[in-house]
């Protein structure tokens, strides 16, 4: 079973087209929902680890399932020690939440890259096919891969923020709108003004520092900012509310024309 073609290696041989790859936040504990996932077209699934209860096994059988159907799989942690077991195990990159400084940034840079970037320790995992692959190559491989996308969701890492950027090893930079939102006392109003300004200043740090910006649209006026910024990453949702609204918009539907059926035989 090969690799899919990784997400950073897309990113690093492909000019900037105006259309973003297209991901998704997976919440859903299931190897299927990955499959699911990748059937629709998208390009990359993110494993939420952040703020769902998912056990190893589970987290292996949903990286293999990405693996064997093609798409790339990126996992968010909520913790450090977190970054080497994922990478191990096969996702491709990491999602890292709540980035508050350059300090923080670098401690996940050394647990996601081997030296001399990083202090990854050296294991023969599934990436090298357990040392039946050169490993040197596979260090290579692994430095070439290895996907860090620092997520910005606060006061703190906006201070931060050019620092954050300025690092080696530091891929893509995203803005959490919802967290934003929370900390500047404005709740779920990721339209908010004060919110909408926080994200296009992740933008704009991004493409000063030659980084990758990835987008969290949530409605049209958000999809249209992200064309506007250039963005190249896109998540759009989480697989749980996606599921939910679809289910939704079907009863919908159904009640709807039942509606018409029952006015049309009316007397």
């Amino acid at each position: 079973m090969s690799a899919p073609r990784s997400l950073k290696a897309r990113l690093t041989a492909t000019a900037p087209s105006g259309t973003p790859l297209f991901g998704v936040f997976c919440s859903t504990p299931a190897p299927l929902t990955v499959e699911l996932i990748a059937a629709a077209g998208y390009d990359f699934v993110v494993i939420d680890l952040e703020h769902t209860l998912l056990d190893g096994l589970t987290l292996n059988a949903m990286l293999l399932a990405a693996r064997a159907s093609g798409i790339a799989a990126l996992v968010r942690t909520a913790a450090a020690h977190q970054i080497v077991q994922v990478l191990d195990a096969g996702a491709q990159g990491i999602v890292i939440p709540r980035v508050k400084s350059a300090h923080e940034a670098r401690a996940a840079i050394a647990a996601a890259h081997h030296a001399p970037l990083g202090q990854r320790g050296l294991n023969a995992t599934a990436a090298s096919r357990f040392g039946r692959d050169d490993l040197a190559n596979a260090l290579a491989q692994a430095a070439a891969d290895t996907l860090l996308v620092a997520m910005i969701e606060d006061g703190e890492g906006l201070a931060a923020l050019d620092e954050i950027a300025a690092l080696e090893g530091i891929d893509v930079l995203l803005a959490g709108a919802a967290d934003l939102s929370q900390a500047f006392g404005v709740p779920w109003q990721t339209g908010h003004a004060v919110v909408r300004d926080a994200v296009a200043c992740v933008s704009v740090a991004a493409r000063r520092h030659g980084k990758t910006f990835c987008a969290l649209p949530r409605n049209h006026e958000e999809i249209a900012d992200m064309y506007r910024a250039g963005a190249r990453l896109a998540i759009l949702g989480d697989d749980r509310g996606i599921a939910r609204r679809a289910l939704a918009a079907q009863l919908q539907t159904c009640s709807q024309l039942q509606t018409c059926s029952l006015n049309e035989n009316a007397p």
